[in-house]
Parts: structure tokens; sequence; C-alpha cells
């Protein structure tokens, strides 16, 4: 028996020493784990492998392995692609390492489809959640297989079978462990790039802003003044465009100056159902003339804390971008609501032209816009009220077929 969790202990320091190797020079991000090609499943096929070719033997009638293991990780980490072409791999590698196809066929099939809403429950915890999640159905394999050999009066077996699964258990914990910890870090270094970008930002707007605004405000008043003289119809147009350009650039750097400007104001209770009423009032016209209607569902009485300015400028500022990505006749429908976390959820949603995966993931980023003429420093500003706020915005689109923003924020 000794011998036996000797084998297994080997088992244990390769499967680890490989998800080392991984988590060091192969830092993938989570959208990238979840396709085929990734270096995430090719470390699971070569665990996979070595784990199936080598199995540790016990009384010349039982077989142990870490197949379990892979088959989990690829489900929680890599998707449903990556899980069920995992169980393709074990399938073949089975094949050829004369194991009971059928019976890999029949028991595994049902770990996998049982593993597609455990994979939905896991990602909704943090990672002692995570690790209940999966230790909890990881757990019901060795439960059964007990069952079963206690059945047949195997009481060494049985021992040797809750061994065993404890130590693949101990594993498939301290993979979660690392892989949770590589996820961090790579959000932690995306953090740092931003918070050193908005630092730049804020360093600029504070040193220029009021040096740039001063001759602006100057050029636009002998220009006002300009429009009052006797002149062409085209010189007309020429100052109207050059005060709309001077204008457009007093938003970009009352824009900078929103970025640089440290919160100092106490936050209050904000009826927020009010603030979300009055925000589409505000851009109810705007719709019209762009033959855009839009349906709103706002629960009443939702209160948070935090400026009722601010929060209007974010829901304004998205309100319009969602305006302007329809072409002529759409729709946006709005909606917030209480949740059970307690936290308030407003949906902004369009039926617009849509972004890339791309795209949605530099919105936000100083200086990054999809529109010809925007800076990026509106949704910017945007990320930043949410944030001090204690919420955060989460976007999903899809080409063609509209965007969906979603602002969380706590509830009062």
């Amino acid at each position: 028996m000794w011998e036996s969790i000797q084998s297994m202990c080997l088992h244990v320091v390769f499967i680890l020493f490989t998800i080392l190797i991984y988590q060091v020079f192969f830092n993938e991000r989570e959208e990238r784990r979840k396709k085929i090609k990734s270096k995430f499943f090719l470390f699971m096929l070569i665990i996979l492998t070595f784990t199936m070719s080598q199995p540790v033997h016990h009384f010349e009638i039982y077989k142990y392995d870490f197949k379990a293991v892979v088959i989990i990780l690829s489900f929680l980490y890599g998707g449903k692609r990556a899980g069920f072409a995992s169980f393709l791999a074990l399938l073949i590698t089975g094949y050829f390492t004369d194991q009971k196809i059928f019976v890999l066929l029949g028991n595994y099939l049902i770990f996998c489809l049982l593993l597609l809403p455990v994979s939905k429950w896991f990602h909704k915890y943090r990672l002692k959640g995570k690790v209940i999640v999966v230790s909890l159905f990881y757990l019901t394999i060795p439960v059964t297989r007990a069952v079963f050999l206690q059945l047949r009066g195997d009481d060494r077996e049985t021992f040797f079978e809750l061994s065993s699964s404890l130590i693949i258990l101990a594993t498939l914990i301290a993979i979660i462990y690392l892989i949770e910890n590589m996820n961090e870090q790579i959000e932690m270094r995306q953090e740092l790039i931003k918070a050193e970008k908005l630092n730049v930002v804020s360093q600029l707007a504070a040193s220029v802003a009021h040096e740039i605004r001063n001759p602006m405000t100057s050029v636009r008043g002998f220009m006002q003044l300009m429009q009052k003289e006797n002149l062409t119809k085209e010189q007309q147009l020429y100052i109207s465009i050059s005060i709309e350009e001077l204008d457009r650039a007093q938003e970009i750097i009352n824009q900078y100056l929103a970025l640089a400007k440290p919160q100092t104001d106490q936050y209050e209770t904000i009826d927020l159902t009010s603030v979300i009423k009055q925000s589409i009032d505000v851009m109810h016209s705007y719709a019209i003339l762009n033959s855009i209607h839009i349906s709103q569902d706002v629960e009443p009485s939702l209160k948070i804390e935090g400026l009722k300015l601010e929060i209007q400028q974010v829901l304004i500022n998205i309100i319009k971008n969602a305006i302007e990505a329809i072409k002529s006749e759409g729709e946006i429908w709005i909606s917030a609501a209480k949740n059970a976390k307690g936290f308030i959820s407003i949906q902004i949603k369009d039926n617009g032209v849509g972004l890339t995966q791309d795209q949605i993931k530099k919105l936000g980023s100083p200086y990054y816009s999809t529109k010809e003429k925007g800076t990026g420093l509106g949704l910017t500003v945007c990320h930043q009220i949410i944030k001090q706020m204690g919420g955060h915005i989460t976007i999903k689109s899809e080409l063609q077929k509209g965007t969906c923003f979603t602002i969380n924020l706590p509830s009062k």
C-alpha cells in the first residue's frame, strides 16, 4: 500500500511541476485559455497522457490516476470546448493504454455533463467558495466508489480509495490556488498599467489645462464678435465650424480635469430612480432626432451613496454612446433593479453595431475610442467615478446585434 501511495506522490510532483512551468512561462489570459490551441490545453494533454500511461496499481486489480483532475480543470478554466476535447483525448489515451473504453465513456460522459452547471457556479464565487464547490463535486466520486467497494466487502481497497482520493483532492486544490494566483497577478498587472496611464493623464491635465483654456476662451469670444459683422455665408460657416471645434476642445479639457481632480466632496444619499429618469429625459430629445426609442424599466425607491451630478454624468455619457452606436430607427432598453447581493444593477442595452472582444477590452482606456472624433476619456471618467463609488462596469457586446453596459453600484 505504501508503495502505491509513493507512486501517487510522484504523480503529484509531476503534475504540480508541470503547472508551475505553465504559470511561470505562459501567463495566458482567461479568454486565451478557452481556445483549443492554448498552452493551457496542451499542458492538460501532457498531464493526461502521463497519468493514464503510468497508473498506480493496487492489488493488481485496481488502477488509480489523476485523469479526473485534468477533466475538472479543463472545464473550469478552459470552458466547454476544452473540457469535451479533454474527454475525447481521455478516450483515445484509454484505448492505447488498455483501459475499459466503455466504462470510461459511461462514467466520464456523466462526469462531463455534471461539470457544465458546476463550472457556472464555480465562477460566481471567490477563491474559498471555488475550493468548496470543487471539493464537494469531486468527493462524489470517492464516496460512490467506496459504497461500491463496501458492498463487495473489500475493506482494504475502500481505505486505499479514500486515501488516494484525499491526495488527488489536495492536488486539485493546490492547482486551483496556483491558477487563481496567476489570474490575480495578471489582473493586478493590468490595473497597474491603467493606473500609470491615468497618472500620466492627470499630470498632463494639471499642468497645461488651465493655460490652454484661457487663450481658447479669448479666441472664442473674438469669433463670436466677428459673427455679428456683415460676413458672407461662407465666412459665417467657417466661424461656426471654428467655434464648434473650440467647444469640442473645451469638452476634452474638461474631461482631462475630471481625471485629474481628486474626490473631495462628501457622498450623500441619492434617489437613483429619480436620477436615471432625469438622465433619460435629458437624452430623450437627442434620441428622437436620431429616430431612436428609449424603453425603461426602473424599480422605484432605489438608493445609493454618491454624488448626483457624477452619476448623472456617467448615465448621460453611456446613453449618448448607445444612441451614437445606432445608425437609425433603433431602440435602447434601460433597466435598474436591486439584486440578491445587495447591489443595484443598471443595464443600458442598444441594438447598434456592436463591438468586438478586442474593442471591449480596450474600452475605458485613455485615448482609445471607437468614434472617429472620440478621445476615449468619457468612458475613462465613467469607470473612475463608478470605481470610486465602490461599483464596477461590465460590457457585453456582439457585432451587428448591440451592446449592453451593466453598472453595478452598492445599494444604500
